[in-house]
């Protein structure tokens, strides 16, 4: 259905993809993973025929649809669809989106996040002719539990191929047959769902880290070795003075045993002239994310007392959560069942309309947006980092832990993937200390490795968490203490 290959690809001299090869065929769901920035969009772009390889052959023989991660939308659910689609096609796909029930007329603003997300896939379902090829990019995003359910089904029994970019590990593990993995440059392929794929990389890092150790010792070893045969060559004649102190016999016994001494050297000097470079494990080279701050177990945090918010509907109604520490409490409902409201009321950037908020003494809450909204997109990185009045070392460093690098901070916050200001966003959270962490959807644009590292990280964290998240993985790495529904 769809083929690459030897795909090259450089910008401004760097290169992105190298020597990629991928087939997709009928029935098979393949899972694009990497890093933020590893070229996943660029290797979309290049099956959808919007960007050209350097090198290499594309072969896309079935109708292509795409839903990006910010699909442009209509005013309206009607004028989402392009004005030539026949209306029982708009029925057909609304009803296929679980959104047959809402009227043509609403406006998309009025939408939650989840439903966009499904009228994007309507649009593209109700393409003429129908695609055969669905391309998603992060499609899970702003999903519901609901939303990720009906998504995965979909997936699965859609009549035709799909690759999708997704960091999503439950949605990947439930849906993928295939997952290809871009790393530095290159495409590599693993059978299977993703629970199969953390087993083989698992056991290619422990065969790497083994090998490498193989390799520090053999090369201590030869350099030891070398160290010893140059000593022995300097004092072993020191032996082999003859009994009447000849000196012609003594020149002689010394010109033997350097010679010989010094061939078992360039011997072993050319071994370790010879011996593969093996790379250090990338596992080995990783920083770590620490987060500080710490309180009391059973201090009191966070006290929510009869919290009520509408806009002008009501959202809230007497909501009540008290928060001590050591607790981690997930909040979980529906989309527009008012998490992000009360997390924002939570960290006091928004007010209810009644109800209190109140802090425990000396108490300090760092917020995670799941838009990020925290930055000034107008300066770089770096800028919105020294905001915080850390120092360089420090910023760096937690920069760094996250995979963001000195070139990353260097550019406009509006230049930077949603993916990288979303590592951003975190990074400013990490320099400063907090008794508690209100999160919103903070794994949302990160890739798999950063969300592993944060996981690590709370689960050390000694401070009181509120949360919510429709990442099942990150979800119970927290192993919250405490849920609220609603």
């Amino acid at each position: 259905m769809a083929f690459l290959r030897h795909i090259y690809k450089s910008y401004r001299g760097q290169t992105v993809l190298e020597d990629i090869n991928l087939a997709i065929n009928h029935g098979e769901v393949v899972a694009l993973i990497g890093e933020n920035g590893a070229g996943k969009t660029t290797l979309l772009e290049i099956l959808r025929g919007e960007l050209k390889p350097d090198a290499g052959s594309v072969q896309v023989s079935e109708t292509v649809g795409y839903v990006p991660q910010e699909a442009v939308l209509g005013k309206t659910i009607a004028e989402s669809f392009s004005a030539t689609t026949e209306s029982w096609k708009i029925d057909y796909a609304l009803e296929r989106v679980g959104m047959g029930s809402k009227k043509r007329s609403t406006f998309v603003s009025t939408l939650s996040g989840g439903q966009k997300t499904r009228l994007a896939f309507a649009v593209v379902l109700a393409q003429d002719p129908e695609p055969s090829l669905l391309l998603l990019d992060e499609p899970t995003n702003n999903l519901d539990t609901a939303g990720l359910e009906w998504l995965a089904d979909f997936v699965r029994t859609f009549d035709g191929a799909v690759l999708l970019v997704s960091h999503d590990r439950e949605f990947v593990n439930k849906t993928a047959t295939k997952i290809a993995e871009l790393h530095k440059t290159k495409l590599t392929l693993y059978g299977g769902n993703y629970d199969f794929y953390r087993t083989q990389k698992e056991l290619e890092e422990a065969a790497a880290v083994a090998r490498y150790q193989q390799h520090i010792e053999e090369r201590n070893h030869l350099t030891k070795a070398i160290t010893a045969q140059r000593e022995n060559s300097k004092h072993a004649h020191e032996h082999f003075k003859s009994s009447d102190n000849d000196k012609m016999q003594n020149h002689y016994f010394k010109n033997r045993v350097t010679v010989k001494y010094g061939k078992q050297a360039r011997m072993l000097e050319k071994r370790l002239d010879q011996l593969e470079e093996v790379e250090r494990p990338e596992s080995s080279k990783d920083y770590r994310i620490v987060l500080g701050g710490e309180v009391v177990r059973n201090k009191l945090v966070l006290r929510l007392e009869d919290i009520c918010k509408g806009f002008p509907d009501l959202v809230l109604d007497k909501v009540n959560l008290e928060i001590r520490g050591g607790e981690r409490i997930h909040v979980q409902g529906q989309n527009g069942s008012g998490k992000t409201t009360l997390l924002t009321i939570a960290a006091r950037k928004t007010q209810p309309d009644s109800g209190g908020v109140a802090y425990g003494n000396g108490i300090s809450a760092g917020y995670f947006s799941q838009n990020v909204d925290g930055l000034d997109h107008a300066v770089t990185g770096l800028s919105n980092l020294v905001a915080t009045e850390a120092t360089m070392t420090d910023i760096f460093r937690e920069a760094r832990s996250l995979g963001l690098t000195d070139t990353d901070l260097k550019k406009p916050v509006s230049e930077l993937s949603r993916g990288q200001q979303a590592k951003l966003g975190f990074a400013k959270l990490l320099l400063a200390s907090h008794h508690l962490l209100i999160l919103d959807e903070p794994t949302n644009h990160l890739d798999i490795p950063t969300r592993e590292q944060i996981e690590s990280a709370l689960q050390k964290y000694k401070g009181a968490v509120l949360f919510a998240s429709h990442d099942k993985y990150f979800a119970i790495k927290l192993k919250p203490t405490k849920e609220l529904q609603l």
